[in-house]
């Protein structure tokens, strides 16, 4: 076992584990920091302390203003802590019931605004697994079509999907179909433009004895038709 502050401090320095800031909002940052922390001591054979210590050096920013808090309102001694100890320290702070309660309220208030249709899929999925009583294909679908636009939502219930990978794959074609069209009308449109503006440039200039006006021919709109 390794436990020598100027080795570990070398080692440290090469090994580079996975630092935590605390700050970036996305929920699963303080989940994924924990497993992170785990394989990093699978390859590297430190003592319970030392692995606490390690986890230490690893925050930033406002996650190493709480633990220096905690360390001061709780009389901690870093060198005799544990990770165990430490670990439970951490989901106390940034795991507790409250942030599965948050995360539980933006699955169920998830909507896609903006969002792509994989971005809004890959979150809806993501946020899925902290609702594990969430069984019935039926109530996931309910949830995920619920947060989609109007133009997508009636689509969806009208093909009546009986698993959840078949609401993904419509929301996937009408997204796409969608974006298709709004694609072919703005080349069109654009077409429209520049074919204006070359009619412009080399029409011809109407002579200024011939004391008729006569009206050039209307150019085809197809926008005019009933």
């Amino acid at each position: 076992m390794r436990s020598d502050r100027g080795y570990f401090l070398e080692e440290f320095k090469k090994a580079k584990p996975p630092n935590f800031f605390g700050e970036v909002k996305r929920s699963q940052d303080e989940e994924a920091w924990l497993p992170g922390m785990r394989k990093f001591f699978m390859l590297h054979d430190y003592l319970e302390n030392m692995k606490a210590r390690v986890a230490n050096f690893s925050l930033k920013g406002k996650t190493n203003i709480w633990w220096e808090d905690v360390k001061n309102v709780r009389d901690i001694d870093e060198e005799d802590l544990t990770w165990s100890e430490f670990e439970q320290l951490f989901k106390e702070k940034y795991l507790s019931e409250r942030y599965f309660d948050d995360i539980t309220k933006e699955f169920y208030e998830l909507r896609m605004g903006s969002m792509k249709d994989d971005e809004y899929t890959s979150k809806f999925l993501e946020l899925l697994r902290y609702v594990p009583y969430l069984k019935e294909e039926k109530a996931k679908i309910q949830i995920f079509v619920s947060g989609l636009p109007i133009v997508f939502k009636n689509r969806i219930e009208l093909d009546e999907p009986r698993l959840l990978e078949e609401a993904i794959q419509n929301i996937k074609n009408l997204y796409e179909q969608l974006k298709h069209k709004i694609e072919t009308k703005l080349v069109w449109r654009d077409n429209e433009r520049n074919k204006g503006k070359w009619d412009k440039k080399w029409a011809r200039p109407q002579s200024t004895n011939n004391k008729e006006n006569v009206a050039p021919p209307k150019r085809f709109n197809a926008l005019d038709r009933g």
